[in-house]
């Protein structure tokens, strides 16, 4: 018989508040793309539930085949402490049994629940899913299964998942069974406020109700315990005050003390009266917290939210250090919990969990900017959680991959090579379309092909578990220690997208404003200023303005370059001193921009006043520094590096094959990828040499040689220079662009689910695909560059046209071949932002590769070509299109601090250096212009010490 716990059995229809970003209706389908994706999410979901047993999760070795009483004992010791309701023993025993289990080919479902109800969600997931591997489980386990597999992905965000899951159980379940997958689908609608499904459901709820026999009394007030939760989060306060009240006297006498769903309870009764002002409310809030923490795991999302709540309650209560302690306390554990969560699942459920973790991030950053604009300790909090969280997902699939390359044994490595195989005919699928297929069969293809996907990225995900040392501590992420990687000089700038949080919004709910910027600046020494910089939505106008205007050449962009660094730097300079050195992390549309090219109040470009080196964290100095450890599969200090490999001038394909109408377009870095022929790109063959010269013993691969396989190949090669066309396939396509220019310019249907299968580089032999079935076809997707192992290479050029874009999610930097770069493992990116002159192109290149011959630091040294192409072009669209990101150092570690040149005011009132092209202003009229810049710097007088 299965372990007595009422509280254990009450998390069957446990109300628990999940969090989502997702907020589509539920239903059937009934546009073209949304039956795709439903037709993608059954076979993804049948991909996972049909996969081999997963790979072990504990990382201590189980023994290979354990006698059958071991297992047997162990269940019973952990049955016994799960009687005597002693969590902390029961958890322990659980892990034990766990590991013994997993040297067999049992399942315990009972034992997955108890990791559902726990908070241990990989355990429960692995469980669960080789609960659906077995050959004929019957008919009502299977519906338990997945109910209790669809409960797991709806605690982690993943509420596609969850439905799905949840639907397939509910025909398979009767009674309580089906009441519990059917409470689970009610909890879902009311996350998404599906009110229809969510009246539906409870509608079915209770016809169960009706009709069951036996179970606990309390559950029959279940419905309304869900409608009076409707209630509260529609701010329908007298509605949900009679629910829960009338509940209460009714649920208090037949709930067990210790009860998730009384915790619930006091839990929103507690939220209400806060927002009432009722003094009774800290008392329930701390009734209901207690609960929690004697039922769950101490990083469980439900002891994170009630300690959300009690801050809420301090802050309203006017005690703000309290308030910071308490929220400090729940960043702390929503920390921990995230780390374990993102080592399982695939990418994309990766980030739909952060999606859960942005909601506590935008309420810590809130009770800051909002709350408690002078509380150092709450500046400091807030830019913890943004070191600690901002592309976390993407460093979590990083060190999956460079862990598998690293310690996984041979059943591992294919496993990763599968991937990558799997990747390269994804890829060709996509970049080719249906050349020899019918549309029909070739969309099918593609859906399976991506489902395949998902089931490779689940089991590598466990693998990178079980190759994880059970005792492996990452050191913290603290502010102190980020401060001490800032060298001498600089700043560190995050800028971060969030949504204010006030939790005393009209007339009861959470009240989530609109997206908002900010950023926060730290130097070495001193405190952190939080500077709330305004409407994420007109600064996001601003920035594609502007970016429209930098990219082309015959558009004067200084007016918008002066709007946008109004909105976000001018703000920031207010906080930087006299620091000129950024180290900055964007964020949002922000990736996008070119600080350099903004203008600031006395019309100069900031290029001249200012060095960026770009982050996708301050997370990263600490790698940088040797603060952390390195990724996995990065070489040890010491061990040698490749050389220098450069890629230019391929052979895309002879002229008979290019289209009738290319020759408009020869010289670009530019093409359609929907059957687009690329015609050759002369200016990169010379640069290509000019890299030869200036780095010493480098390896230069052109023409037919210029292939996809050979890059590949590459093994770990210090320097990678890649001079070709480039391609970015935005949401909607763009008229193609003028001839002299090295971008893409990509129109036609695209399945755009994923942004790396939308960019990428044209190699040798891109203008002779014939078929669907060659994997190497000259098209080489952000995709497959993800799967290249770069770890060890200081630096990637990418001398193309808009290779620095891609999508551009909240605090998950840029999903395109800049991310790509970051998952292979690059430390230093150099990309551009927008379609680039091939000739202009080719000068800064050899500009640049001088000046990093000469000992200048990656970023510093672009900086330094920018200045000297600027003289000769002085518009941004030839000098400022080209950002570095990452690590900044000289290649030989060293780090560079920039110079900074004293240049007297133009005529125009610009710091412009003499001779950037035009003619001259008449005497007279330049000391008109000089007297009017005084009269300017007069009337807005700078603020001391910034620059």
């Amino acid at each position: 018989m299965p372990p007595r716990r009422p509280e254990r059995a009450d998390r069957d229809i446990d109300p628990r508040s999940r969090r989502s970003v997702e907020r589509a209706s539920p239903g059937s389908p009934t546009s073209r793309g949304a039956r795709r994706r439903a037709r993608l999410l059954a076979l993804a979901v049948a991909a996972l539930v049909s996969a081999a047993r997963p790979a072990p999760i504990a990382a201590q070795p189980s023994p290979a085949e354990p006698a059958s009483e071991d297992v047997a004992a162990a269940h019973g010791r952990w049955r016994a402490a799960v009687e005597r309701d002693d969590l902390a023993e029961g958890a322990a025993l659980a892990d034990r049994y766990f590991a013994l289990l997993e040297g067999t080919s049992g399942v315990d479902s009972e034992l997955a629940h108890f990791y559902l109800g726990y908070g241990d969600y990989a355990r429960a997931e692995a469980l669960l899913v080789r609960g659906l591997t077995r050959e004929q489980p019957s008919f009502n386990d299977e519906g338990m299964l997945y109910a209790r597999l669809g409960n797991v992905y709806l605690d982690l965000g993943d509420l596609q998942s969850a439905e799905e899951l949840l639907k397939r159980a509910q025909p398979l379940l009767q009674g309580w069974g089906e009441f519990y997958a059917v409470d689970s689908l009610a909890r879902l609608y009311l996350e998404r406020r599906a009110l229809r499904s969510f009246a539906e459901a409870l509608d079915r709820m209770r016809v169960i109700l009706r009709e069951a026999t036996g179970g606990s009394g309390w559950a029959y007030a279940i419905p309304d315990l869900r409608a009076a939760q409707l209630s509260l989060r529609r701010g329908q306060v007298e509605e949900a005050e009679r629910r829960l009240l009338d509940l209460r006297p009714r649920l208090d006498p037949a709930l067990p003390a210790q009860s998730a769903v009384r915790a619930d309870l006091l839990e929103e009764l507690g939220v209400l009266f806060t927002r009432k002002g009722d003094p009774g409310a800290e008392a329930l809030l701390l009734q209901a917290l207690v609960i929690r923490e004697r039922l769950f795991a101490p990083d469980h999302p439900a002891i994170v939210r009630a300690l959300g709540h009690l801050a809420n309650l301090h802050v309203a209560q006017g005690r703000t250090a309290v308030a910071v302690r308490t929220r400090e306390r729940a960043a702390g554990l929503q920390d921990r919990s995230a780390r374990a969560n993102l080592a399982r699942g695939s990418e994309r459920q990766k980030r739909l969990y952060m999606g859960l973790v942005q909601r506590d991030t935008d309420a810590t950053l809130s009770l800051h900017l909002q709350g408690a604009p002078r509380d150092q300790a709450a500046a400091r909090l807030a830019l913890r959680s943004i070191l600690r969280r901002k592309g976390l997902a993407l460093d979590a699939i990083a060190e999956s991959f460079a862990s598998l390359r690293r310690s996984l044994d041979a059943e591992g490595r294919a496993l990763l090579g599968a991937l990558t195989q799997l990747d390269a005919k994804l890829s060709t699928a996509i970049t080719r379309g249906p050349i020899d297929l019918p549309a029909e069969e070739h969309q099918r293809e593609v859906e399976q092909l991506e489902a395949e996907r998902q089931r490779l990225e689940f089991q590598l995900a466990a693998r990178t578990r079980a190759a994880r040392p059970a005792d492996a501590k990452e050191p913290p992420i603290t502010v102190e220690a980020v401060q001490a990687a800032i060298p001498d000089g600089a700043a560190l700038v995050e800028i971060v997208q969030y949504r204010p949080h006030d939790p005393f919004g009209p007339p009861v709910r959470p009240t989530w404003g609109k997206p908002r910027y900010a950023a926060y600046v730290v130097g070495r020494r001193g405190d952190v200023t939080g500077v709330d910089l305004g409407d994420a939505a007109a600064i996001d106008a601003a920035a594609a303005e502007l970016s429209r205007d930098l990219s082309n050449p015959e558009r004067d962009p200084r007016e918008r370059a002066r709007r946008l660094d109004a909105l976000v730097m001018q703000p920031i300079r207010g906080a930087l001193g006299p620091a000129r050195w950024l180290l900055l992390s964007p964020d949002g549309a922000l990736n996008l921009v070119p600080f350099a090219a903004l203008v600031d109040e006395e019309g100069g470009y900031l290029i001249e006043r200012a060095s960026f080196t770009y982050l996708t964290s301050g997370r990263d100095l600490l790698r940088a520094a040797g603060a952390v450890a390195p990724q996995a599969g990065a070489p040890q200090a010491g061990a040698p590096r490749g050389g220098v490999l450069v890629i230019a001038d391929p052979a895309f394909g002879s002229p008979s094959e290019l289209a009738p109408d290319d020759d408009a377009t020869r010289g670009l870095r530019s093409a359609e990828l929907a059957g687009a022929r690329f015609p050759p790109l002369p200016g990169t063959e010379r640069e290509a040499e000019a890299v030869r010269s200036a780095l010493a013993s480098a390896t230069v691969l052109t023409g037919p040689s210029a292939t996809e396989e050979a890059l590949k190949r590459a093994q770990r090669p210090r320097v990678l220079h890649i001079a070709t066309h480039g391609f970015f396939l935005p949401d909607q396509g763009s008229p193609a662009d003028p001839a002299g220019t090295r971008g893409a310019a990509i129109e036609g249907p695209a399945f755009r689910e994923n942004p790396l299968l939308r960019s990428g580089l044209a190699l040798a032999g891109a203008n002779a695909r014939r078929s669907s079935s060659d994997e190497d076809d000259g098209i080489l997707t952000a995709l497959e560059i993800s799967s290249l192992d770069l770890h060890g290479t200081q630096l990637v050029v990418l001398s193309a046209c808009e290779t620095g874009l891609g999508e551009v999610p909240r605090g998950d930097g840029v999903y395109g071949l800049r991310r790509a770069l970051l998952l292979a493992g690059a430390e230093t990116q150099v990309m551009s932002l927008w379609k680039v002159g091939d000739m202009a192109t080719r000068d800064l290149m050899t500009s640049y590769y001088a000046a990093l011959a000469r000992g200048g630091g990656r970023s510093e040294a672009l900086r330094s070509a920018q200045l000297e192409i600027r003289r000769e072009r002085p518009h941004p669209h030839a000098w400022a299109g080209f950002i570095t990101s990452g690590e900044g150092a000289a290649l030989d570690g060293r780090q560079v601090a920039p110079a900074f040149a004293r240049v007297a005011a133009s005529p125009r009132g610009c710091a412009c250096a003499a001779g950037e092209g035009g003619p001259s202003a008449p005497p007279a009229l330049a000391a008109l212009a000089a007297a009017l810049v005084l009269a300017a710097r007069k009337r807005w007088p700078r603020r001391p010490g910034n620059w």
